[in-house]
């Protein structure tokens, strides 16, 4: 059976490109889509690639081939050098594309520009959604003062000194590897217990991965000072994971401080914001630990100078005290003995005063006697004679001789004669005196006694 008008394919394929070239020529559109099957040929500079548009629901609703050159290819090179992100499948896009129909290879899109703050602004919009979603759904834990996020984990106090470590991380990571070699190799001899919770670090879809590596650290029993997050370098939708909702609650209600350091140099991440401390690298967190544990040694050190400054400082100021009280002593002494000397001379001064006053007062009278018996008769003579033999042999009995015979005693203090027990203190070294012996004695007490019953 034939059919009078039928075509040749390549007929119908130019008037669909005629078609395509009148409805679309000179003209371009600005595209949102997703980039699927990526392919890039270096040699030549191009990308191919399907632009497509997803629904949650249905799945892809829109799909075309794609491709990138000349100018094209350098805005996708401009695109990954600001933003980090190598153009690639799965990411979202804003590309100002043209239309053509090739008869061979059918409908195609060229991309002619790429916009770049859209793909970035997507994620910011995203990241600011996630921190809007966290304040209100944990204001017991998250609160914003100032501009900055305040989070329970941040207001825990970190320990003095850092050594039991949670390392959540890639297993393969070569940020772990730059963390561990920097803090185990620190010049000041620091050691460090490493745990490692190995996981995939990126990857939007792997946030719940890295939250159940924490829940295993809090249920670990281990008292960790710290725990440390961290990752490699790598393009900044690879950080997604780090701005969704559950690892930033996680994060932000952890009970032990959070450090991160998930090797980013430009963006701040949900979980940074949340985190205790935030780096940028991997191995500024282990310098940060380090630093953090010399701070506290500088501190001991500056503790210990301080109590040996001190120390000299009260033993001289102590040496000072015994020293000038080693000078009052003598000076005081001097003193002591000085007034005792005087106090000496001027007993014995007395003491001699005293015996030529009691000899001149018995010489007088003697002279007293004289004179009378010249002028008196001689029964006044005998009279007078025998008063003073009376008077001769009271003071015979009153010689020292007899009335120490008698049993009677001198006392003598420092060589004196004691005249007044005033003068004699309990502690005195004293000199009795008796007929024929001299007794040194110790004064233990004194006392004074009634003098009417003694029996001379």
């Amino acid at each position: 059976m034939s059919h009078p008008n039928a075509i040749r394919l390549s007929e119908l394929t130019n008037r669909i490109r005629t078609a395509m070239q009148q409805a679309f020529a000179g003209r371009s559109y600005w595209v949102k889509a997703d980039i699927t099957s990526h392919s890039y040929y270096p040699d030549k500079n191009i990308h191919y690639f399907d632009l497509v548009e997803k629904d949650e629901r249905s799945g892809i609703v829109a799909r075309v081939a794609a491709n990138a050159w000349g100018n094209g290819s350098r805005q996708i090179k401009a695109f990954e050098l600001i933003t980090g992100q190598p153009f690639r499948n799965n990411i979202h896009v804003l590309v100002e594309v043209t239309v053509s129909y090739h008869q061979v290879h059918g409908l195609q899109v060229t991309v002619q520009d790429v916009d770049i703050s859209f793909t970035i602004g997507q994620l910011e919009k995203q990241k600011q959604q996630t921190l809007a979603r966290l304040l209100a759904e944990n204001a017991d834990a998250i609160r914003l003062a100032e501009g900055r996020y305040i989070t329970r984990n941040q207001e825990l106090p970190l320990p003095p000194v850092i050594q039991r470590i949670a390392v959540v991380t890639s297993g393969n990571s070569a940020g772990y590897q730059d963390f561990h070699h920097t803090l185990v190799n620190n010049g000041f001899g620091y050691t460090f217990q490493l745990d490692t919770y190995f996981t995939v670090v990126q990857g939007e879809a792997n946030a719940e991965l890295v939250q159940q590596r924490m829940v295993d650290v809090f249920q670990s029993g281990r008292a960790y000072d710290v725990v440390v997050i961290i990752r490699g370098g790598g393009a900044q939708t690879d950080f997604l994971l780090f701005d969704s909702y559950q690892l930033g609650r996680v994060v932000a209600r952890f009970p032990i401080p959070v450090i991160t350091g998930i090797g980013h140099q430009k963006n701040e991440t949900v979980a940074d914001m949340m985190a205790h401390t935030a780096v940028k690298t991997p191995t500024k967190a282990a310098e940060l630990i380090i630093a953090h544990n010399r701070s506290y040694e500088d501190a001991l050190l500056q503790y210990r100078q301080r109590i040996l400054v001190r120390a000299q400082q009260t033993l001289a100021a102590g040496n000072r005290q015994m020293y000038l009280l080693q000078q009052d002593i003598i000076h005081q002494s001097r003193n002591i003995l000085e007034v005792g000397r005087e106090q000496l001379l001027h007993m014995r001064h007395g003491i001699g005063r005293g015996a030529e006053k009691l000899l001149r007062q018995p010489q007088q009278q003697l002279r007293f006697m004289q004179a009378a018996l010249l002028t008196r008769p001689l029964s006044v003579l005998q009279r007078e004679q025998e008063k003073l033999r009376q008077q001769q042999q009271f003071f015979r009995m009153l010689a020292p001789e007899r009335m120490l015979r008698r049993g009677f005693a001198l006392v003598y203090k420092d060589g004196q004669l004691v005249k007044d027990a005033e003068d004699i203190s309990a502690g005195n070294t004293i000199t009795i005196q008796l007929q024929d012996t001299a007794i040194q004695a110790v004064v233990q007490s004194k006392s004074n006694t009634d003098e009417r019953g003694t029996d001379i």
